[in-house]
């Protein structure tokens, strides 16, 4: 038997009987009790989150991406890494994933916080640290950053077919390997999802040792993150590069 709290206005009702999943909790509205037990059903095993109530009480589509939020604290707390003076100020974009790098955070970093959270990490070189050692943004050499992407799941359509050397004569500045990576261990934390489940993002603003260019995507078939590897030439419309929004 399940009792909904009597308000003194009369108009709640208390739910007795068996047929309960059927009753309406306020009168004159369709929400049933099943539905409510089943709403906190997901706020009890986290599929529904206070970002997703407040978007409903908003009356916003609780579950569009300009609703997610990347704890960055959580992410450098997972890392190890969290600074006292941590500013979180503009990290909340509705439009953009706007990433904090900090200095002494390594792909090799990330990709051990995500294998300790329980994801597969696939990589075509055992030490990310020394197999990629060409970036245009490095937080040992440039302390720290932050740098903004489109807030999407998938990487940028319109650069699809550019390989990394079209990109490069366009001008065109691409997310390092350890800003794909730091972006989806955030975007696991916040969601329990992956990022490019459909396409691949190619780190264009990398290099490896032999001058080829990392990608990552999510693979669902082996439940993986893969890091791999293709030619600065390659151009395929699966893969595709997230351009640095200045």
């Amino acid at each position: 038997m399940c009792r909904v709290h009597r308000y003194s206005t009369t108009k709640y009702a208390v739910l007795k009987d068996k047929h309960m999943a059927t009753k309406t909790v306020v009168a004159g509205s369709s929400v049933t009790a099943s539905q409510l037990k089943d709403f906190f059903r997901q706020i009890d095993d986290g599929s529904i989150n206070g970002i997703h109530v407040q978007a409903i009480l908003e009356h916003r589509n609780p579950f569009g991406l300009d609703n997610i939020v990347i704890d960055w604290k959580k992410v450098y707390e997972t890392l190890g890494l969290l600074k006292v003076d941590f500013n979180t100020d503009g990290l909340n974009d509705p439009n953009y994933w706007v990433v904090p790098v900090f200095k002494g955070v390594t792909p090799n970093k990330v990709v051990q916080a995500l294998r300790d959270l329980g994801v597969n990490v696939y990589l075509y070189v055992d030490d990310l640290d020394k197999g990629v050692p060409t970036n245009d943004r490095d937080p040992a050499k440039d302390g720290d950053y932050r740098v903004k992407f489109l807030k999407t799941i998938e990487a940028d359509p319109e650069l699809k077919d550019k390989s990394a050397e079209t990109l490069a004569k366009d001008k065109v500045k691409g997310i390092t390997l350890l800003e794909r990576l730091l972006l989806e261990l955030g975007y696991f934390l916040a969601t329990g999802n992956h990022l490019d489940v459909e396409n691949v993002t190619l780190c264009s603003g990398s290099r490896d040792s032999g001058g080829s260019v990392p990608r990552v995507d999510w693979r669902a078939g082996g439940r993986v993150v893969y890091v791999d590897w293709c030619g600065p030439s390659v151009s395929v419309a699966s893969i595709r590069a997230r351009a640095v929004v200045s």
